[in-house]
């Protein structure tokens, strides 16, 4: 049988409450393939499960130890809270990170932040690879006070680790397995605008806003996390301000991300291409009654609603006509991008409002590179400009 099939196999067995015989299969699974951490993880937890409390917590060691060498930190941390939840007085993993953070610096913490392979996570020569950047300063008691700091929660594929709408009271990081992060558009329909793996944290967008999440964070398969509360968040914070910078950091990556997969000019492209797309974009800002374009003017920028609403009128001979209200995720300034003519309507702040914008340049490279995204606004630029001729008429 296959390591693919053994895998399935195993992995319907656990769902089906057999452990003993996901035990039997994962020891397989491990004997043909030792290098492959979670499935190791697997047995050690099928292990825990069937009584067999001290080759779990020796497998655990192991894992852990392995990850840490290879700069896993978190994968490391999260493994080290099972060890303690099975023996408080396991600490030779605490003291094995503390010794690796000491001997080699800010570089001893990596991430898969940035790599969407995960498959190579285990490769030290990864390029993809960053230093994971909440842990990278910490080392020696103060490492061991943030370990201690952190809440272990275990989450089974498909569960809802929380809902849109739902207080951001704690900052979560993957110690394994993978979730994805949902939102609805205004359309109701949901898009998947984030997938996330061992070492990334997110939650930050409500967490540091204290606010309500936007989105929605599912479990793609089994793992845990490792969360940090307010309270704690704000103590280390004193002592580490660099911390606020970074999530606020990720934070903003993630709104872009989000905006862009409720916009239906971007909701076509991949997941993954997101974030770097959004960076192409400049930001600006606006209070309520501002003017952010003028009918006439001669610009070509292509603007995205961040955050607010603005109201889009257009002259009929000495009269003012509205012609709607855009809000979150929607888009303007196509007509003028397209055509190279003049703006056919004025756009005016209701409230604070933050755009994102591009160039006509940049738009264009990324309409070369994603074709779907020109079409889809000159889909928009036509619905609108009939949609503006009834208005008149009317």
């Amino acid at each position: 049988m296959s390591l693919d099939a053994l895998k399935t196999k195993a992995r319907k067995a656990i769902l089906a409450g057999k452990h003993d015989a996901a035990l039997k299969l994962y020891t397989e699974i491990h004997k043909e393939d030792p290098a492959d951490l979670r499935s190791f993880t697997k047995l050690a937890e099928m292990k825990e499960k069937t009584g067999d409390l001290k080759s779990a917590i020796q497998d655990y060691t192991k894992i852990a130890k392995q990850y840490a060498d290879e700069g896993f930190v978190v994968q490391a941390i999260a493994i080290n809270k099972l060890i303690l939840r099975l023996d408080p007085e396991q600490t030779s993993i605490k003291e094995k990170l503390r010794n690796l953070s000491e001997e080699r610096g800010e570089d001893w913490a990596l991430s898969t932040v940035i790599s969407s392979d995960i498959a190579k996570i285990h490769s030290k020569n990864n390029k993809s690879l960053e230093r994971t950047p909440l842990l990278s300063g910490l080392s020696g008691q103060e490492l061991d006070d943030f370990i201690e700091s952190l809440e272990l929660k275990d989450f089974s594929a498909g569960d809802t680790l929380y809902k849109q709408g739902d207080r951001g009271d704690n900052l979560y990081i993957i110690g394994m397995g993978s979730i994805h992060l949902n939102t609805r558009d205004s359309r109701g329909k949901t898009h998947t605008f984030s997938k996330l793996h061992e070492g990334d944290f997110f939650g930050a967008m409500a967490f540091m806003d204290n606010k309500k999440h936007n989105e929605s964070a599912v479990a793609e398969t089994d793992g845990n996390l490792l969360l940090l509360n307010r309270k704690t968040f704000d103590e280390w914070v004193k002592k580490y301000p660099s911390m606020t910078e970074t999530i606020e950091d990720f934070y903003r990556n993630r709104v872009l991300a989000r905006i862009l997969a409720i916009t239906p000019v971007f909701e076509n492209i991949p997941t993954e291409a997101r974030v770097p797309l959004a960076q192409q974009f400049s930001f600006s800002f606006f209070k309520d009654g501002d003017m952010i374009i003028r009918e006439g003017d001669v610009d070509n920028t292509f603007m995205l609603i961040r955050s607010g609403r603005v109201t889009v009128s257009t002259k009929n001979i000495s009269k003012t006509i509205e012609l709607g209200v855009l809000g979150e995720g929607s888009f303007f300034g196509e007509v003028s991008m397209l055509t190279k003519m003049p703006r056919t309507a004025t756009v005016t702040a209701q409230g604070p409002v933050e755009l994102m914008v591009l160039t006509s340049e940049k738009f264009l490279e990324i309409a070369k590179q994603y074709p779907i995204v020109k079409k889809v606004v000159e889909a928009y630029l036509k619905q609108r400009v009939k949609n503006t001729i009834q208005k008149l008429k009317e």
